[in-house]
């Protein structure tokens, strides 16, 4: 009833058929891995810039007598701030300060987010970390969904 080369051709065919869903998931796993680290990059070169544009506002209104950081603030940014970082940085993302020392007039805590993108800075003494962090959406819940039309 069978023929034996008919098994072999299913056989092949089927050995071919899962290299190559192999491969393309190899593929695009590479591909998305590149992807997230060249997007992270960017981001991160992006904070850097925003951090640097700070520092220059900083000194700007350190002459009079004023700084970047308003603690009374959500974001910590004092008025005008932005504007100002905005002519240097071009931010394509939000930021906001976390934390600044009056004594060397300088920031020392920053976040900054653009996409799914998060990065944190921070200054301790001498030592600077930046940490870049990949948040991907799971889930989305909507109030809307469970609400009863009575008629």
């Amino acid at each position: 009833m069978y023929d034996r080369d008919s098994k072999l051709n299913i056989a092949g065919i089927f050995r071919i058929t899962l290299t190559i869903i192999g491969v393309l998931i190899l593929g695009i796993s590479i591909f998305f891995a590149f992807k997230v680290h060249t997007e992270a990059k960017a981001t991160f070169r992006e904070a850097k810039n925003v951090r640097t544009a700070l520092r220059i506002v900083d000194i700007e209104m350190y002459a009079l007598g004023k700084t970047v950081y308003d603690p009374d603030k959500v974001d910590g940014v004092a008025a005008g701030v932005r504007q100002a970082v905005a002519k240097t940085a071009q931010p394509d993302g939000q930021y906001a300060i976390t934390s600044y020392s009056y004594k060397k007039h300088e920031v020392t805590g920053m976040t900054y987010r653009s996409g799914n993108y998060y990065v944190v800075f921070r200054k301790d003494g001498e030592n600077i970390t930046w940490d870049v962090t990949y948040m991907m959406p799971i889930y989305h819940y909507d109030d809307e969904d469970t609400k009863i039309v009575k008629k």
